[in-house]
């Protein structure tokens, strides 16, 4: 079965014989969470964050190799990274918070609701604009993802 592309600038698709709705708003308890979940979208973290806590266990282990400040570091980062194989992904679970159902209650967060609908896109549907809807909203994630790029690619091309 071939998987379906959406453009979600439509606002509105059908999967699994359910209508959903792009919103642009969120209630306040949708936003709140939306604040949770950009933190745990960005490895429990901001992903500048995560590339600064990388970066300064690069450069301990490089000047001062100071051990005990890089396991602390790491350590964090790995508990972040933990977390997301404790729920669907963060980046899914946000864009359910913006694509609705006609009748559905946009004024809570409900978690069975958010699964339902991820387990429903995901027989169906290509997950690349759920990815770039995340992305979008998620404030300093393009910048940062774009900076690991463009300095793991230039690392790469230096080993060449």
């Amino acid at each position: 079965m071939e998987l379906k592309t959406l453009n979600l600038k439509d606002k509105q698709f059908t999967c699994g014989g359910r209508t959903f709705f792009v919103e642009d708003s969120l209630s306040f308890n949708r936003y709140r969470e939306l604040q949770r979940l950009s933190i745990e979208f960005g490895f429990s973290r901001t992903f500048i964050d995560l590339f600064k806590d990388v970066q300064k266990c690069y450069d301990l282990m490089q000047t001062s190799k100071n051990y005990a400040d890089v396991s602390v570091t790491l350590y964090n980062i790995l508990a972040g990274v933990g977390q997301i194989e404790e729920k669907d992904p963060a980046a899914l679970r946000l864009c359910a918070l913006f694509i609705n159902e006609k009748d559905e209650d946009t004024t809570v967060v409900d978690e069975k609701k958010i699964k339902e609908k991820i387990d429903c896109w995901s027989k169906e549907l290509e997950v690349s604009p759920f990815f770039h809807l995340a992305a979008s909203l998620v404030d300093g994630w393009m910048p940062a993802y774009r900076l690991i790029t463009r300095n793991t690619l230039k690392k790469e091309s230096e080993k060449e």
